[in-house]
Formats: C-alpha cells, structure tokens, sequence
C-alpha cells in the first residue's frame, strides 16, 4: 500500500497535498511518517516553510537522469526554499528532530534545503551540495 493511501492531510496543517504533488505527474505519494516529521519540525521552525520539490515518480526528469531513483520517489524528502540565516536556522531544526540526509543548493533564485530521511539504499548520514 502507498503511503498517500491512508495518509490524512489534515493532521499535518502547515502543508497540503498540492504542493508535494509531481509536477510531472500530478501524483503523491508522501509518507505519514516523514510528514509527520516534516510538520515537527515546521512547529518548531515557526515560520512558513516554501516547498520546491516533494514527491517525485520515477519518471520525473530529475529521478530519470539519476542511476537509481532518489528518496523524493519513496515519499521521503522535500526540497524547501530558504533564504539568509533562516537555512541555518532550519538544519539545525531538522537535524534536531532526525534529518539525516540533507542537501544543500544555491541558484540564481535563492537557496534550498533537501531534508530527507530514507535509509534502505541510501548513505545516512548525509550532507551534500548540488
């Protein structure tokens, strides 16, 4: 069973389906139990957390370029938007609260964090840039 089967938006009130949505796809599977992270930590960031990318299905153009599909396809990370001292702010949150694979990017438009929690398969910890 996908996790977006059973999962209820409603207990994670900061977010919405909407935007953790493929944007290739238009489909999402999140996980309950990194979104129930993901909200804790927003709870304790206090401010508005700007979502770029959430799930991915495998054949979005940034998993189908990789060698294997990455942890935004199981549900397990989000790329959230973050500007000046706030990124700082926000890693050591989501550090604090269990994050242990995050990636760091900075682009003409601003900078993003990836905070994700998938283990089978993958390196954790872990901290990269793009």
């Amino acid at each position: 069973m996908r996790s977006t089967d059973v999962i209820d938006w409603a207990q994670y009130p900061n977010f919405n389906e909407q935007e953790f949505r493929c944007r290739h796809t238009g489909l999402c599977y999140m996980d309950a139990r990194f979104m129930t992270r993901l909200q804790a930590i927003r709870n304790a960031y206090g401010k508005p957390m700007i979502i770029t990318s959430g799930y991915r299905a495998k054949t979005h153009p940034v998993e189908a370029r990789k060698a294997a599909p990455g942890e935004h396809t199981l549900g397990l990370a989000a790329d959230i938007s973050v500007r000046g001292s706030d990124a700082f702010n926000l890693l050591k949150i989501a550090l604090a609260h269990g994050i242990m694979r995050i990636g760091v990017k900075q682009t003409g438009e601003g900078r993003f964090l990836h905070l994700g929690m998938a283990t089978s398969n993958f390196p954790s910890p872990m901290i990269w840039s793009y």
